[in-house]
Protein backbone atom coordinates (compact mmCIF):
# COMPACT_ATOMS: atom_id res chain seq x y z
CA UNK A 1 0.00 0.00 0.00
CA UNK A 2 0.84 3.41 -0.70
CA UNK A 3 -0.14 6.42 -0.38
CA UNK A 4 -0.45 10.77 -1.05
CA UNK A 5 -0.95 13.45 1.51
CA UNK A 6 -2.47 16.39 0.55
CA UNK A 7 -2.97 19.36 3.21
CA UNK A 8 -5.75 21.24 2.64
CA UNK A 9 -5.01 24.10 4.68
CA UNK A 10 -8.15 26.88 3.74
CA UNK A 11 -10.84 24.05 4.73
CA UNK A 12 -8.36 22.47 7.37
CA UNK A 13 -8.31 18.90 5.74
CA UNK A 14 -6.08 16.08 5.16
CA UNK A 15 -6.96 14.55 1.89
CA UNK A 16 -5.11 10.71 1.93
CA UNK A 17 -5.24 9.09 -1.30
CA UNK A 18 -4.53 5.18 -1.11
CA UNK A 19 -2.85 3.11 -3.78
CA UNK A 20 -2.68 -0.70 -3.89
CA UNK A 21 -3.32 -3.50 -1.83
CA UNK A 22 -4.97 -2.75 1.79
CA UNK A 23 -3.89 -5.05 4.82
CA UNK A 24 -4.96 -4.22 8.19
CA UNK A 25 -1.72 -3.74 9.83
CA UNK A 26 -0.08 -1.30 7.39
CA UNK A 27 -3.70 0.69 7.44
CA UNK A 28 -3.64 0.80 11.15
CA UNK A 29 0.06 2.00 11.21
CA UNK A 30 -1.01 4.54 8.25
CA UNK A 31 -4.52 5.79 10.38
CA UNK A 32 -2.70 6.22 13.72
CA UNK A 33 -0.07 8.56 12.01
CA UNK A 34 -2.56 10.08 10.26
CA UNK A 35 -4.63 10.62 13.05
CA UNK A 36 -2.07 12.24 15.64
CA UNK A 37 -1.56 14.53 12.62
CA UNK A 38 -4.69 15.16 12.08
CA UNK A 39 -4.86 16.10 16.25
CA UNK A 40 -2.36 18.13 16.21
CA UNK A 41 -3.01 20.51 13.18
CA UNK A 42 -7.25 20.40 14.39
CA UNK A 43 -7.53 18.79 10.93
CA UNK A 44 -10.41 16.79 9.44
CA UNK A 45 -9.56 13.47 6.90
CA UNK A 46 -10.52 12.21 4.47
CA UNK A 47 -9.50 8.88 3.39
CA UNK A 48 -9.74 8.41 -0.99
CA UNK A 49 -10.00 4.41 -1.41
CA UNK A 50 -10.94 4.15 -4.89
CA UNK A 51 -7.40 3.37 -6.04
CA UNK A 52 -6.85 -0.01 -3.91
CA UNK A 53 -7.70 -3.68 -3.30
CA UNK A 54 -8.88 -4.26 0.41
CA UNK A 55 -7.46 -7.39 2.25
CA UNK A 56 -8.85 -6.69 5.55
CA UNK A 57 -11.81 -8.60 7.08
CA UNK A 58 -14.68 -7.89 8.56
CA UNK A 59 -13.20 -9.21 12.38
CA UNK A 60 -10.44 -5.92 11.70
CA UNK A 61 -13.50 -3.85 10.94
CA UNK A 62 -15.16 -4.27 13.83
CA UNK A 63 -12.05 -4.24 16.06
CA UNK A 64 -10.66 -1.40 14.22
CA UNK A 65 -11.55 1.09 17.29
CA UNK A 66 -11.53 -1.34 20.53
CA UNK A 67 -9.54 0.35 23.11
CA UNK A 68 -7.83 -3.03 23.79
CA UNK A 69 -7.04 -3.48 20.04
CA UNK A 70 -5.42 -0.35 19.27
CA UNK A 71 -5.59 2.31 21.98
CA UNK A 72 -4.12 4.95 20.05
CA UNK A 73 -7.00 4.80 17.36
CA UNK A 74 -9.21 4.00 20.07
CA UNK A 75 -8.48 7.51 21.71
CA UNK A 76 -8.52 9.46 18.52
CA UNK A 77 -11.34 8.14 17.12
CA UNK A 78 -13.21 11.64 17.81
CA UNK A 79 -11.33 12.68 14.75
CA UNK A 80 -13.89 13.38 11.71
CA UNK A 81 -12.65 11.02 8.90
CA UNK A 82 -14.74 10.68 5.43
CA UNK A 83 -14.36 7.51 3.54
CA UNK A 84 -14.39 7.57 -0.36
CA UNK A 85 -14.18 4.45 -1.22
CA UNK A 86 -14.81 2.08 -4.93
CA UNK A 87 -17.67 -0.06 -6.02
CA UNK A 88 -15.75 -3.25 -4.69
CA UNK A 89 -15.50 -2.59 -1.44
CA UNK A 90 -18.34 -0.48 -0.42
CA UNK A 91 -20.12 -3.32 1.73
CA UNK A 92 -16.85 -3.48 3.91
CA UNK A 93 -17.07 0.06 4.26
CA UNK A 94 -20.37 0.31 5.34
CA UNK A 95 -20.00 -2.18 7.92
CA UNK A 96 -16.93 -0.26 8.58
CA UNK A 97 -18.79 2.97 9.18
CA UNK A 98 -21.85 1.38 11.78
CA UNK A 99 -19.02 -0.40 13.71
CA UNK A 100 -17.25 2.38 13.91
CA UNK A 101 -19.87 5.13 14.75
CA UNK A 102 -21.60 1.86 17.47
CA UNK A 103 -17.71 2.56 18.97
CA UNK A 104 -18.30 6.72 19.15
CA UNK A 105 -15.95 7.15 15.93
CA UNK A 106 -16.94 9.83 13.33
CA UNK A 107 -16.73 8.37 10.48
CA UNK A 108 -18.73 8.80 7.04
CA UNK A 109 -18.91 7.10 3.78
CA UNK A 110 -18.83 9.32 0.69
CA UNK A 111 -19.10 9.29 -3.06
CA UNK A 112 -16.37 12.01 -3.24
CA UNK A 113 -14.50 14.97 -1.66
CA UNK A 114 -17.42 17.42 -3.17
CA UNK A 115 -19.67 15.11 -0.50
CA UNK A 116 -17.23 14.82 2.00
CA UNK A 117 -16.50 18.67 2.72
CA UNK A 118 -20.59 18.74 2.39
CA UNK A 119 -20.51 16.49 5.65
CA UNK A 120 -18.40 18.48 7.32
CA UNK A 121 -19.57 21.69 7.25
CA UNK A 122 -22.43 19.55 8.93
CA UNK A 123 -20.72 18.91 12.01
Amino acid sequence: MEYTCENDSDNKILIIRLFGELYSNEVALMDKEIRLKAQILDYKIVYDFRETINDMSITDAYYWFVADYNKTLFELKHIPVALITNREDVHFFNFFETTSINKGARIKICEDEFSAFQWFERL
